[in-house]
């Protein structure tokens, strides 16, 4: 008995050694030492999909960052991010219309770059020309989804104050079923809106990813963050690259987180992809003409006290390092 009591001791020595030392070598599970973060997004979208991508094929884990998705809408969410309640928000447009208005806040990374928003036609209508005198809706006269409409039906080389008839209908719903029945001729929809449109019979007449740069979604944050950690924001930026490259590389794989955030049928989030890519940045970046058009819309909200630049607003500093990191040119 005293023999086996020996052994007992030493297996139990022994164990505890190789314990310590496998802590010591670095043997703690990532996720137990990974940075919690809280990201604001105002609802489930194809804008941030690239986000969306690295939770699900685990490139925040790669970060050591765990992250929590909220679904809150961009005027809260800036809020928020002032208040220090979440840490980045993935509304460009919010974050930038904050900055404008002298929030110490600036957008850090883009992932979508173009609008993903299409003008269908309504049965019959097959060209930009054959809405010539005929009623285009939009969401409401005045506000950015109108002045897309606008940008297309100019680079079609229609002159939208005397061509075309504009009709405030809300949410897009409404204007689908305004172009299913005929009330309306010409509207835009978003990608799953296309693809239940061509079953219904309406007709693709532009793609706004073919013409105009907008900076949808994306990273923001206070400059608080940026200047206390950016260490963390760039092992942010790092995973949202990698999710940015998967979505544009990967078709498969990004159709089934498709499929599985939306809850949609296979098909639809295969025709969902197909429509959306063009919209995505390939760098994480969007150019200076995308950056003024999105101050342009802000300014639809109302007077601005001082002037403002670009640079005021976004700074990528932090997203070219990332990139860099990675090994991107």
């Amino acid at each position: 008995m005293a023999k086996i009591r020996g052994t007992e001791k030493s297996y139990t020595f022994y164990f505890s050694i190789c314990a310590f030392v496998f802590l010591l070598s670095g043997g703690i599970p990532r996720w137990a030492a990974a940075e919690r973060i809280t990201i604001a997004y105002p609802s489930p979208s194809m804008t941030f999909l690239p986000l969306v991508v690295a939770e699900k094929r685990g490139f925040f884990g790669q970060e050591d960052l765990q992250v929590d998705l909220v679904k809150i809408l961009s005027g809260p969410a800036v809020s928020g991010l002032l208040a220090g309640s979440i840490d980045y928000t993935t509304t460009l447009g919010g974050t930038i219309l904050a900055a404008m208005r002298g929030a110490p806040v600036q957008a850090l990374a883009c992932f979508s770059s173009k609008p993903m928003e299409f003008l269908m036609g309504a049965k019959g209508i097959k060209s930009v020309n054959d809405l010539k005198g005929k009623i285009v809706a939009v969401n409401a006269v005045g506000q950015p989804q109108h002045y897309i409409t606008v940008e297309l039906l100019k680079a079609a080389g229609l002159n939208p104050n005397q061509d075309v008839t504009f009709r405030a209908m809300g949410d897009e719903s409404n204007r689908f079923q305004g172009l299913v029945v005929g009330e309306i001729h010409g509207a835009t929809l978003g990608p799953q809106g296309v693809i239940n449109g061509r079953k219904a019979g309406l007709n693709l007449l532009v793609n706004a990813a073919d013409v105009l740069e907008l900076p949808l979604a994306g990273i923001g944050a206070t400059k608080k963050k940026i200047s206390e950690q950016p260490d963390q924001i760039r092992r942010l930026l790092r995973a949202g690259l990698k999710g940015i490259r998967y979505v544009r590389d990967e078709r498969e794989g990004t159709v089934e987180v498709i499929r599985n955030w939306f809850k949609l049928e296979p098909a639809v989030a295969a025709g969902t992809y197909d429509l959306a890519l063009k919209a995505y940045s390939s760098d994480g970046e969007v150019n200076e003409k995308g950056i003024r058009l999105s101050m342009e819309l802000a300014r639809l909200s109302g007077k601005f006290e001082q002037e403002i630049s670009p640079s005021d607003v976004v700074d990528f500093t932090l997203l070219r390092r990332a990139r860099s990191e990675l090994g991107w040119r």
